[in-house]
């Protein structure tokens, strides 16, 4: 709940059954104090984050949003993650979806997405259909593919080095919310001059953030993002 699986790249329920083999052994014995008051602590900070507004401004700290400038040389979409059935993730979705707005809009002549694939149950899995898909409902020019990509910094070098073959100067970057501080500064880094536009989001409410499930939510983006961001310094990529 609280995001620190994905820290790790591990999904929350992966972990459940050997911590459930573990706390069973533990519980029948004279450590059970080990489990016992971790547990505690844990569900006090859940019930804080839910219920208080400590975490809104962490977590609002993450966004950067800049204006929208009048002409830019392209439209850059960040990918999100695929569902197993190829499908984009909500948020993936809604990147794409502010891209095309953009684009509808004149913002840009150009529009770049990133690319995802994956193997699950044995099967590879692009996100090339869904993104064709999309596009073509939109009735936009085809996209530029900028490759597969399996990070942020990935997509930052790639897109960088289209601009410089093209000789762009300004991209617009769309990515989710809570993302789009770290996102945007990896693309600067890469030389890059940016403008940060933040997709709307759909399964968090981030401009209200007051139900409890959306600050839970918010807090996990708030550990991921803190975590990547450390390592992100550590490796020169901000």
């Amino acid at each position: 709940m609280l995001g620190f699986p994905h820290v790790f790249n591990v999904g929350v329920l992966t972990g459940l059954g050997p911590a459930m083999v573990v706390g069973t052994v533990v519980g029948a014995t004279p450590w059970r104090r080990l489990i016992i008051v971790p547990a505690v602590l844990l569900l006090v900070l859940v019930l804080v984050i839910a219920y208080t507004d400590v975490m809104v401004a962490p977590a609002r700290s993450l966004i950067r949003r800049d204006p929208v400038p009048a002409v830019a040389d392209a439209v850059v979409v960040l990918s999100a993650g695929l569902t197993a059935d190829a499908f984009l993730s909500q948020q993936g979705f809604d990147r794409l979806l502010k891209g095309v707005e953009l684009m509808r809009a004149g913002v840009a002549p150009a529009m770049v997405i990133t690319r995802e694939e994956e193997t699950t149950s044995g099967r590879r899995i692009t996100s090339d259909r869904d993104q064709a898909r999309i596009v073509a409902l939109a009735r936009i020019p085809e996209p530029i593919s900028a490759g597969f990509v399996r990070s942020t910094h990935d997509e930052a070098i790639s897109v960088a080095r289209i601009a410089k073959e093209r000789g762009w100067r300004r991209v617009v970057v769309v990515t989710s919310p809570f993302h789009s501080w770290r996102a945007c500064r990896a693309f600067e880094r890469a030389g890059l001059t940016v403008s940060c536009v933040p997709s709307e989001s759909r399964d968090i409410s981030v401009v209200s953030l007051d139900s409890p499930g959306d600050r839970v939510g918010a807090f996990a983006w708030w550990v991921y993002e803190t975590a990547a961001t450390i390592r992100y310094w550590q490796r020169g990529w901000l």
